[in-house]
């Protein structure tokens, strides 16, 4: 049956990942197509799409997209095409929600390019606009943002599947945009508030990361093929786990850097913002008092730099902060491989999931230097 509806889909997830994310762009592309088709008849509104459509486009695997594809595929659906169209619908709500996180975090780069506030900047300066250009740029990623969001709706109105799944489908991207905004609160909380703790800390994950990154695309992918039974309860059970280890992968990656991306000079910001990570949380707890003011003095300083933050990452790894958060992400993974050995499930999909999972938490092998992983059984 799976076959069937899979058709020339790599059974491989390391197969599986490029293949789909080379369908899921052309599905991006044909949904911008229609959009300026239908849109404003305007040059600066189809400027505007332009540009969100290069953007959404630009970098990215294309991870929640394809997992709402898997998420259909796990529960018996067999419209590929259409599911596809749907699946769109996450990469639009990612738009807006990192359009707008980068307004909130200052972030001037997204995806090797310029964040959507500052290509608006530069637009009003090569036009010679009367006005503020930063003022212009963030009131025009602001648009962009809300427009995003109603883009990721029409997505799945317009997917082609029946209208009872499609509302169901809706009802939890609804929830998933609600979760992630209570996430986003949380976490600029962490930020400004005192005595934080690993509990904040998971729970913030859980809101902001777990549930739109793994856990809501692989509800909406089983929404579109059926009612939510026993199956969607199983594949939250492997998606919140797995979603908040993938948060705590990224964090270590956010300190240490990617080692997957050359001279990778993002491993600042998570600094620079403040940001009350596991890692930090746990460093702060173990270390001794000398150490907790270079930790707090780094924290949140806009202009920390390379050194300062190298202080840091050697006191959470001589706290064993480095370690406590991959073991905690391991555990978490392991966790959510184990809610997949369910009947109800296709276990061919299960087996794609697993692989997706353990990929996600493999992503910082090498970051921390001396300290290596252990093997997720």
């Amino acid at each position: 049956m799976l076959k069937k509806a899979m058709g020339d889909m790599d059974l491989d997830h390391r197969k599986l990942m490029p293949e789909e994310k080379g369908r899921i762009e052309d599905e991006i592309v044909r949904f911008f197509k229609r959009e300026r088709d239908l849109s404003l008849d305007d040059e600066r509104a189809q400027t505007l799409l332009e540009l969100l459509e290069e953007y959404t486009l630009r970098g990215g695997k294309r991870v929640r997209a394809i997992l709402v594809v898997l998420g259909y595929l796990a529960v018996g659906g067999n419209d590929l095409q259409k599911a596809r169209r749907g699946a769109v619908a996450m990469e639009l709500i990612q738009d807006m929600l990192l359009i707008h996180d980068d307004m909130m975090d200052m972030g001037d780069v997204r995806r090797g390019g310029p964040s959507f506030h500052i290509m608006y900047r530069d637009l009003h300066r090569r036009e010679g606009l009367r006005g503020d250009p930063e003022a212009f740029g963030r009131n025009m990623a602001i648009i962009a943002g809300d427009l995003a969001e109603s883009f990721g709706e029409r997505a799945l109105l317009d997917c082609g599947l029946p209208e009872e799944r499609v509302q169901d489908a809706l009802r939890i991207q609804a929830e998933m945009v609600r979760d992630t905004g209570y996430g986003q609160l949380l976490d600029l909380y962490s930020e400004v508030k005192e005595g934080w703790t690993e509990e904040d800390v998971m729970k913030v994950h859980r809101y902001k990361t777990a549930r739109y990154t793994i856990e809501a695309p692989l509800l909406i992918g089983a929404a579109l093929s059926s009612p939510p039974d026993g199956r969607s309860r199983a594949l939250s059970a492997f998606g919140l786990p797995v979603g908040t280890a993938f948060q705590i992968i990224d964090d270590i990656l956010g300190l240490f850097g990617d080692p997957a991306r050359e001279n990778d000079k993002s491993k600042l910001s998570d600094l620079a913002e403040g940001k009350r990570t596991l890692l930090i949380i746990k460093a702060l707890e173990r270390c001794d008092e000398e150490e907790r003011v270079q930790i707090l003095s780094a924290l949140g300083d806009g202009s920390v730099t390379e050194e300062e933050a190298d202080v840091v990452r050697q006191i959470v790894r001589r706290t064993g902060s480095l370690e406590y958060s991959r073991e905690r992400a391991e555990q978490l993974t392991r966790q959510g491989i184990e809610a997949l050995d369910n009947p109800v499930l296709d276990p061919e999909v299960i087996s794609l999931l697993k692989g997706v999972a353990l990929d996600l938490v493999s992503r910082a092998d090498r970051s921390g230097d001396d300290i290596k992983p252990h093997a997720v059984p």
